[in-house]
């Protein structure tokens, strides 16, 4: 016997405006949900000649299934340092 875990998707869509320079806007309930914040990068695929995907482009550092959890964050001291241990011709 074979079980297989499926994964329901629900999608939302929304009818938005192009402005004259191409611009479009995320609607801010998304942008929160995806934590989009001002000056992240987005990526955008074509699809096919009817479809665009845009995703949150995502660091290497954000990692899913809370790989970090519980970490602290490095202190400035300590990423300084690390700089200075990575790139020791560079000041």
């Amino acid at each position: 016997m074979t079980i297989r875990k499926m994964k329901m998707q629900m999608t939302e869509k929304i009818t938005q405006k192009v402005s004259s320079n191409g611009r479009i806007v995320i609607p801010k309930e998304w942008r929160d949900r995806l934590a989009i914040k001002d000056k992240n990068e987005v990526e955008m695929e074509l699809m096919d000649d009817k479809t665009i995907l845009i995703k949150k482009k995502t660091h290497p550092f954000e990692i899913e299934d809370n790989l970090f959890e519980g970490v602290t964050p490095f202190t400035e001291e300590e990423i300084e340092e690390a700089k200075k241990s990575l790139f020791p011709n560079e000041e």
